[in-house]
């Protein structure tokens, strides 16, 4: 057999399809990015409170828009001036929401088991009375949760606060937060 010949030209390009949409954008190099959530946080030194009814933890709510979904997970760090008063976090519903689900998780005690809330949009959620281990010494409450709002929002998703004891203050700390994002 003999020697194999020179490769000839290339054909002409062919039909192109169309440009697929582009993909996301990584964070740019040292960090940086943008992050998806809005962090609310309690300001000052405490919200306190000695009602035992729930009442608005100031500055830890959020107005949702018309027909869109939202993802919220709230860090509280919560104490009482007694052991045997609890502070009772709480949750309050935007009205005109399609469907919505939370959460609350409260520590009691150093390895003991948390007391819970579980709940929809059907009724406000507030943790069950109990005590915590020390007075003026934080303890950990975590509020996750998911809603889906109606074209017409009428109020906001609010955390909430009561006293075990009406009378007996109870507190969330500085820097505890609320954070929500669309999705």
């Amino acid at each position: 057999q003999g020697n194999t010949g020179a490769t000839g030209n290339t054909g002409s390009q062919g039909i192109q399809g169309n440009t697929g949409a582009q993909g996301n954008t990584g964070s740019p190099g040292g960090g940086g990015g943008s992050d998806p959530w809005t962090y609310l946080k309690v300001a000052g030194i405490s919200f306190t409170t000695t009602s035992a009814t729930a009442v608005d933890v100031t500055g830890l709510s959020f107005t949702p828009t018309g027909n869109s979904v939202y993802e919220f997970l709230g860090v509280l760090m919560v104490q009482t001036i007694l052991t045997t008063v609890n502070p009772r976090v709480g949750l309050a519903w935007p009205t005109g929401m399609s469907n919505g689900v939370a959460m609350i998780e409260e520590a009691q005690a150093v390895n003991t088991v948390p007391i819970t809330a579980n709940g929809n949009i059907s009724a406000s959620l507030l943790i069950a009375v109990g005590g915590l281990p020390a007075n003026n010494a934080s303890q950990m409450v975590r509020i996750e949760g998911m809603l889906e709002a109606g074209a017409s929002p009428g109020s906001s998703l609010r955390v909430q606060l009561a006293s075990e004891t009406a009378g007996t203050a109870v507190r969330v700390m500085r820097n505890s937060f609320l954070r929500y994002r669309t999705i």
